[in-house]
């Protein structure tokens, strides 16, 4: 008896369309004003350059944006699959 093979086909990952991503991020620029954060305070400007830059590319991102001033990191996951969702939370570091 020979062994079983354990290879599988890979899966085509399908990505978002240009719209889904846009609902996407309009989605999280509405919690981030929810919550008192414009456009204008440093560090949310980068986030918007940034989710423009997907919006239109598609090109996942991931990192960490520092909002001096209010002791808080962005910590931003932008993924172009339609499996995942893209994700952005406020955390506090209170050495900004």
């Amino acid at each position: 008896m020979g062994k079983k093979s354990r290879r599988r086909e890979k899966k085509v990952k399908e990505s978002k369309s240009r719209i889904e991503r846009k609902l996407e991020i309009d989605k999280i620029k509405d919690k981030l004003t929810d919550l008192g954060l414009s456009k204008e305070i440093g560090g949310i400007d980068i986030f918007y350059e940034r989710a423009a830059e997907f919006m239109e590319k598609g090109e996942s991102w991931s990192g960490k944006i520092k909002i001096p001033g209010c002791k808080r990191v962005l910590d931003v996951i932008l993924t172009p699959y339609k499996h995942k969702e893209s994700l952005v939370a406020l955390l506090y570091d209170k050495d900004i």
